[in-house]
C-alpha cells in the first residue's frame, strides 16, 4: 500500500507543477492592464506626433511591457480595459465610454496612461498596429542600442 500512496503523491505533485507552469504562461499573455495612471508614461518622453493629443504607445522595461496613452477628460479618463490581438502585431483596444453611464465629465483634455505586459506572440522587433477610439497608430519596433 505505501507504494500506491507514493505513486499518488508523485502524480499529484506533477499535476500541480504542470498547472503552475500553465498559469505562468497565461500570465505572460494577459490582455488586462497592469496599471493605469494620470499623465504620460513615467520616465519616457512623448513622441512629437502626440502633440495636440494624439494617442501613442511606447515600450517599457525593454519591451516586456508597453503603454497606451490616450487623451480625454480628467474626471472621466480614457482607461483601456483590455486589448485583443487581431492579427500579426495588430491589436484592438477596449476603451469604455464613462459618459455612456451617465457620468458628467469635464471638458478638459489630459493624458492618461495604461500599462500592459507584452504578450509572447508580439514581435517586438517589428512595428505593432494599435487601434482604439476610432484611431490607429503604430508602436514602433523596439531597437537595440
Amino acid at each position: 500500500m505505501p507504494r500506491r500512496r507514493f505513486a499518488h503523491t508523485v502524480m499529484a505533485s506533477a499535476v500541480a507543477v504542470l498547472a503552475v507552469v500553465a498559469l505562468a504562461g497565461c500570465a505572460q499573455n494577459s490582455t488586462k492592464p497592469i496599471t493605469d495612471y494620470k499623465g504620460e508614461p513615467k520616465g519616457v518622453d512623448a513622441p512629437a506626433n502626440s502633440a495636440g493629443g494624439a494617442p501613442f504607445s511606447v515600450w517599457l522595461k525593454g519591451g516586456d511591457q508597453f503603454s497606451v496613452t490616450l487623451y480625454g477628460s480628467s474626471t472621466c479618463p480614457p482607461r483601456v480595459t483590455r486589448f485583443a490581438l487581431t492579427g500579426h502585431n495588430k491589436m484592438e483596444l477596449t476603451v469604455p465610454d464613462p459618459a455612456a453611464k451617465g457620468k458628467i465629465c469635464t471638458m478638459d483634455y489630459v493624458p492618461h496612461t495604461t500599462v500592459f505586459s507584452t504578450p509572447n506572440t508580439i514581435d517586438r522587433k517589428s512595428d505593432v498596429s494599435i487601434t482604439g477610439q476610432s484611431m490607429t497608430w503604430v508602436l514602433n519596433a523596439l531597437t537595440s542600442k
